[in-house]
């Protein structure tokens, strides 16, 4: 008979391996203990309040003053690239840049302007910043995934040539978070953005790094998309105005969505972020409409454009939903449990904004999270963005059905994953959901549900007031403890409502922020009551420092 061999040594050969990955990964983790000490660190905001002064100003006040001869394009443009290598140096926002071409095309309209040209574009000779996640000629287009770096982008989305065609100029486009799926701006292909609020705070995701450059006067306004928040989050955490249209009023077509989206076209919304509030309609007026069905296959999923009324809506004639926890003793579900109770400077700017508008005539009307099922809310839109066609989040990161298993959370101790731990987070989670979770078929019903009872609410309500999200001032790697805090916005993709994020000053030196929430087709009320309430003080961007 064979003699079988001995495993002891080959057990012991085993536990030898382990022990030496266990203190590589451990030099891991002590080798960036200095750059984690560093990313926490409390900073002053920059001083981003000097300079010209017409880098505070709306991009309608730039046009108009542009074509009046008060100031050129040029020196516009030229103002906006110093201040952008000013504090880009700090803000790692800025991801690829197209200046030199800027300050030609800001001649040119100089030129036009100084001709006397009849028919000039209404924002000629402005800058603007774009997403790097918009596909744009010559620009990187990686979406902050490492298997698309070194892509770039061959032509521009029907959104992004509407602009163009307006006169914007482009500068440049912002950092994204990896895939536009989390709540920072943070990938390995261009590493992580921070706030010029502070460099130890997150500008937010997925828009967080043009959201910054706008909050710090690099221009008057950024394109962004918004999935579940990407709009609105870096809005709030940068001080800044900002919407998420109606779903299906704006092309998605030109973004990294194309590849992999089936229906999420319509839960999925370019939108914008301004420092100011007049900016957001005319903004939201150029880039909507659906794509050339020649061009995108998926145009029948969109909606036709609302009507534009161009008038001021009459606030005594609302009434506000004015939305807040009953308190954490009533909640009703494991979900609500995680979700952040409402801090101080989010509640002080709720009831700041109701109590303006009640002033105003509008009736205030009280309602409890609890009451509309928030518990529900983070599953529901889960489920939309799912039953929507489009690709697993895996897929996604692997731009192919080539994914990786549970090995990868290894290699990520050892700082061997091409992927970030939020994405490798949200990846096993979408697991975890399809595993111990009904059918499709069940979750979609469920949604279909709760969507009848929040417009049940609308009976009675016009618009909502609520936190954009329960916590401000959200520092590095936070959003890591508050994932399901998302649910506050990413709600309202999933029911394709239009939401306005609106700046309401600031709390302990950092912005706080409410959102907006109407029906379908509503944007211009939103827009219009945000308006209002910038024009009275209420609503305001500030600047840094």
């Amino acid at each position: 008979m064979l003699a079988l061999p001995k495993l002891r040594p080959l057990r012991r050969a085993a536990q030898v391996v382990k022990l030496l990955l266990a203190i590589y990964a451990l030099r891991k983790v002590l080798q960036r203990l200095p750059e984690l000490l560093r990313r926490y660190r409390a900073t002053r905001p920059l001083p981003c309040s000097l300079g010209e002064a017409f880098l505070q100003w709306s991009a309608t006040r730039m046009a108009e003053a542009i074509k009046s001869g008060e100031v050129t394009s040029l020196q516009l443009v030229e103002a906006s690239i110093q201040r952008i290598q000013e504090v880009d140096v700090h803000l790692n926002a800025l991801v690829a840049e197209r200046f030199d071409a800027a300050r030609k095309e800001a001649e040119e309209a100089d030129r036009r302007v100084a001709v006397g040209q009849d028919d000039l574009p209404a924002f000629l000779g402005v800058p603007i910043l774009l997403k790097e996640a918009f596909e744009y000629p010559g620009f990187p287009y990686t979406n902050g995934l490492m298997c698309r770096r070194g892509r770039v982008g061959q032509k521009a989305g029907p959104a992004l040539r509407r602009i163009e065609s307006q006169g914007f100029i482009v500068l440049g486009t912002g950092n994204v978070s990896e895939a536009c799926m989390w709540m920072e701006s943070y990938n390995l292909v261009y590493g992580r953005s921070s706030s010029p609020w502070g460099l130890h705070l997150s500008p937010g995701g997925s828009s967080g790094g043009t959201a910054a450059l706008v909050a710090a006067c690099g221009s008057p306004a950024g394109l962004t998309a918004d999935i579940g928040g990407s709009t609105r989050i870096p809005a709030l955490l940068n001080g800044l105005f900002g919407h998420k249209p109606t779903g299906g009023i704006c092309p998605n077509l030109g973004t990294h969505l194309d590849e992999f989206h089936g229906a999420v076209c319509r839960i999925c919304q370019m939108g914008m972020v301004c420092r100011h509030a007049e900016d957001l309609l005319p903004l939201l007026r150029i880039i909507a409409g659906p794509p050339d069905p020649q061009e995108d296959h998926l145009a029948h999923e969109y909606r036709a454009c609302p009507p534009w009324h161009g008038k001021e809506i009459e606030l005594g004639s609302l009434t506000v939903g004015c939305l807040s926890f009953k308190g954490r003793f009533s909640v009703t579900s494991v979900q609500e449990m995680l979700i952040s109770s409402i801090g101080e400077g989010q509640r002080m700017a709720v009831q700041r904004a109701c109590k303006w508008l009640e002033t105003q005539g509008a009736k205030i009307e009280q309602l409890h999270f609890e009451d509309l099922y928030v518990g529900q809310w983070f599953e529901c839109w889960s489920s939309r963005v799912q039953g929507a066609g489009t690709a697993r989040f895996r897929e996604v990161l692997c731009q192919s059905k080539q994914t990786f298993g549970i090995r990868e959370i290894g290699r990520y101790l050892m700082g061997l994953s091409p992927y970030t731990l939020p994405a490798l987070g949200l990846a096993f989670l979408e697991d975890f959901v399809e595993m111990f979770s009904p059918s499709m078929e069940r979750r979609l019903a469920d949604a279909d549900e709760l969507e009848t009872k929040l417009r049940a609410v609308f009976q009675n309500c016009q618009v909502l007031i609520m936190p954009t999200l329960p916590r401000h001032g959200l520092r590095h790697d936070e959003p890591l403890l508050r994932v399901l805090d998302s649910c506050f916005t990413s709600i309202w993709n999933a029911m394709e409502f239009p939401s306005t994020a609106v700046p309401l000053g600031l709390h302990k030196g950092l912005p706080v922020g409410v959102q907006i929430v109407s029906l379908p087709g509503n944007d211009e009320l939103t827009i219009s009551v945000a308006t209002q309430m910038a024009k009275a003080g209420v609503a305001r961007c500030f600047v840094p420092g």
